[in-house]
């Protein structure tokens, strides 16, 4: 199965490097990454095309539901030979072995006629138990999943696409993570073991999930806030690392 990993980033310079430099060795012929850029101006396209296959950089600011959404478009009108469609954050690393997990959880359902939205992000928030629908071996199916790990089959992503053709207010409405999963009527696939960390801040900027409290010590808090549960050995590991490197 060949995968694009659409990338979306804004500024935050220091963990967008190490998100860039975990993503782009990933990079073969069956997998392409992509970066969609909301007009940093920490820094240019340039910079993101020594990291990337492609680079889409917005003129202007718009947020982060105008570049999902030219993202679900593109996959399914430009990057026709792509199976999988996978979204995550610049504040993100993943675990080496994520995108056999992605692959293994769509070719599962392969046959099926209503295939799901798989995640390998497990936080707190979309593994409560509010949201939970039901179980199995080794994912939840769950109300919604965290917009810093979605993954579509072409079946989905066609569905997302019709739903902004027809609702277009959903290009630039907070919560696309949960509107997207929303329009396509059915549970979502959400991983027992998470197979990225989110940090939802850099050195100097916070974020949406969690504001920065500057560094040192002070802000050790903030990686509490929306950290993976459940994750492999090699995140747990390199998790210490990343937060150094942002806050001292």
């Amino acid at each position: 199965m060949k995968v694009l990993i659409a990338l979306s980033t804004y500024n935050r310079p220091v963990i967008t490097r190490i998100c860039l430099e975990n993503l782009a060795p990933f990079r073969s012929a069956d997998v392409k990454l992509v970066v969609y850029d909301d007009a940093s101006d920490a820094y240019d396209k340039a910079y993101l095309s020594g990291y990337a296959d492609e680079v889409i950089r917005f003129q202007s600011n718009g947020g982060i539901a105008r570049s999902r959404a030219k993202t679900m478009r593109d996959f399914v009108y430009r990057h026709t030979d792509f199976d999988i469609l996978y979204l995550t954050d610049n504040d993100t690393v993943h675990d080496p072995e994520f995108l056999p997990v992605l692959r293994s959880a769509f070719a599962r359902q392969a046959g099926s006629e209503t295939p799901l939205p798989v995640s390998l992000f497990n936080s707190r928030f979309h593994s409560a138990p509010e949201r939970v629908l039901g179980e199995a071996t080794d994912f939840l199916f769950t109300k919604n999943i965290p917009g810093v790990s979605q993954g579509y089959d072409r079946r989905l992503a066609r569905l997302v696409v019709d739903a902004l053709n027809v609702e277009p207010e959903l290009e630039f409405s907070a919560g696309w993570d949960w509107h997207y999963v929303t329009v396509l009527n059915r549970p979502c696939a959400l991983s027992r073991t998470s197979y990225l960390e989110h940090f939802a801040r850099d050195r100097l900027e916070g974020g949406m999930h969690q504001k920065s409290s500057g560094l040192g010590e002070a802000g050790l808090v903030d990686f509490e806030v929306d950290r993976a549960v459940n994750p492999t050995a090699w995140l747990a590991g390199i998790r210490p690392q990343v937060i150094d490197k942002l806050l001292f």
